[in-house]
């Protein structure tokens, strides 16, 4: 007989695990080197839903290898498929703190007429062919300051995590 996660059960005494055939496993849990599947919701503190994997499938990753924000990571590590986490994320433990450092001037001559408005979103290229994301924080008279800051950096924000599949 198995469990709803599928989990061998033991019916008729105390035999041992594996006696007669049965086959009994141990439940898998997030830990390093491990193939996590995930459904989430990213949320900021008062609600407003900024990202989820409603509508595009689950998330998979292998934990302690893919780059995510360390508050998940932690707050994820030892749980097993089926569990659900609620985690309420200071912007450290998210995706850091505003670092003033990231703020940059360019002259205005370099920014197209087009995208010459503050809050205005874009990408630059960056080193090894990424892209770094900037948003305009406002518009002088012969520059430009970019806040080069991740899109979320001082937000405190709230995962709700649940875990659907692990393997080794």
């Amino acid at each position: 007989m198995k469990d709803v996660l599928g989990y061998g059960t033991m019916e008729g005494g105390n035999r041992e695990p594996g006696a007669r055939g049965e086959h009994v496993r141990s439940a898998l849990r997030v830990e390093a080197g491990k193939v996590v599947c995930l459904e989430y919701v990213l949320s900021l503190a008062d609600g407003t839903v900024i990202d989820s994997t409603k509508g595009s499938g689950l998330w998979s990753y292998v934990h302690g290898e893919t780059k995510m924000p360390p508050g998940l990571s932690k707050g994820i590590e030892g749980l097993e498929v089926g569990a659900h986490a609620r985690l309420e994320l200071a912007p450290e433990e998210a995706f850091g703190a505003i670092d003033p450092a990231a703020f940059q001037d360019l002259p205005r001559r370099m920014v197209p007429a087009a995208a010459m408005q503050v809050g205005y979103t874009g990408e630059l290229p960056g080193p090894d062919g990424t892209l770094i994301p900037f948003r305009i924080h406002a518009i002088h008279e012969d520059t430009v300051r970019l806040n080069l800051n991740p899109p979320l950096a001082g937000e405190h924000v709230v995962f709700e995590v649940w875990v659907r599949h692990i393997q080794d």
